[in-house]
């Protein structure tokens, strides 16, 4: 009886349905929230899938399918592939048979990848991932903006355009953490208009294309040509007979005014002689400095300097400083007060210096 019974459950035992279950897979798979299990891939790279398949029959065979936009076809049977230049099936272990999906392309994603066994008429035990494709951002030179030069009050716009997959967000940012010409810190688009180009506009601007794949970056410089503007420090300065003095000014404009373009007039005429030296500093930004120097103030140098700078735009309207003659003397731009003869050279600190010594000799 219980032989019987034994040779009864027999059939039961051997005929246990196969289990599919694809393991190992590179890229690693990620199970989405509604399920799906997804293998994020770049484009152009290899995916690996390793199919497990336990109580496999000896008359069935392991077959890798490709699902897509509606499409089913064969990839593989045992290791025997369809596409060879494509897909490629290897059997790590006797349950294990490997798909190799070599340089994976963007047509392929959302493509699922199916490995099943048959079980019954029209059944089968089955297991899939699906394949996304992703493509870094690639900023497009022909369709973006390079470095340029533009007159000032002409129509300015950026331009950064960008492939990838999926489709990449572009934005704009000004470097050093400056804020855009429409106020805010980043401008999302393509295209930045920054209507007509102002000195204001001057300055490396950064594209950024990004998506889940990674980033791209462009910097792009504008240069604004513009007729110089000068400023003056002190519109006013005073000074007594035989002491040193300096009028300085700073011009910016673009091309920089040389020195050569840096002019200091009295009543028009161009200040010259031993007495005045004037110094010329190329600063950022488009800016240059200018110091007028005059060693040892005498009562015909009193009366309304000028300073004016030119470029290929023209020249600048003057800035005006008057130097007054005082009854005291008054420190130079470095802080010391300093007669024409050299006689006197004490800076201001010496001056509190030597007072202070006098007021502890009276205690």
């Amino acid at each position: 009886m219980i032989r019987l019974l034994l040779l009864a459950l027999l059939p039961v035992a051997i005929c246990v349905d196969p289990e599919v279950t694809i393991k190992d897979t590179n890229p690693a798979t990620k199970e989405l929230p509604d399920g799906t299990k997804q293998i994020v891939i770049n484009k152009n790279k290899d995916a690996y899938l390793t199919c497990v398949v336990h109580n496999k029959q000896a008359d069935t065979e392991v077959e890798w399918r490709l699902v897509s936009d509606g499409f089913s076809f064969t990839i593989s049977v045992g290791q025997d592939s369809k596409d060879p230049f494509r897909y490629q099936v290897d059997q790590p272990s006797a349950i294990s048979w490997r798909l190799k999906v070599q340089n994976v392309q963007v047509w392929a994603s959302n493509s699922r990848y199916v490995c099943q066994v048959l079980i019954g008429d029209k059944k089968y035990a089955r297991d899939e991932r699906t394949i996304r494709v992703v493509d870094p951002p690639k900023i497009l030179d022909l369709l973006t903006d390079s470095d340029m030069t533009i007159e000032e009050g002409n129509p300015l716009a950026l331009r950064c355009n960008a492939t990838g997959v999926p489709f990449p967000k572009v934005k704009w940012q000004r470097l050093a953490g400056g804020l855009l010409p429409s106020g805010g810190a980043e401008h999302a688009d393509f295209t930045m208009n920054m209507g007509l180009a102002t000195p204001s506009h001057r300055g490396a601007y950064k594209c950024i294309a990004q998506n889940d794949a990674g980033k791209d970056t462009r910097i792009v410089v504008i240069n604004v040509v513009f007729k110089p503007r000068v400023v003056q420090r002190r519109r006013i300065v005073s000074q007594a007979v035989g002491y040193r003095t300096d009028l300085e000014c700073t011009a910016a404009g673009y091309p920089i005014p040389q020195e050569s373009e840096f002019i200091w007039t009295k009543l028009g005429k161009p200040v010259t002689g031993s007495n005045y030296k004037v110094t010329y500093i190329q600063g950022a930004s488009d800016r240059v400095f200018s110091k007028l120097t005059i060693y040892n103030v005498q009562l015909s140098d009193f009366g309304l300097y000028s300073c004016t700078a030119s470029n290929i735009k023209g020249d600048s309207t003057p800035a005006q400083i008057e130097l007054k003659q005082s009854n005291t003397p008054s420190p130079d731009s470095t802080g010391q007060i300093r007669s024409g003869a050299g006689i006197l050279s004490v800076s201001i600190t010496t001056i509190l210096t030597l007072l202070l010594v006098c007021l502890l000799q009276k205690m």
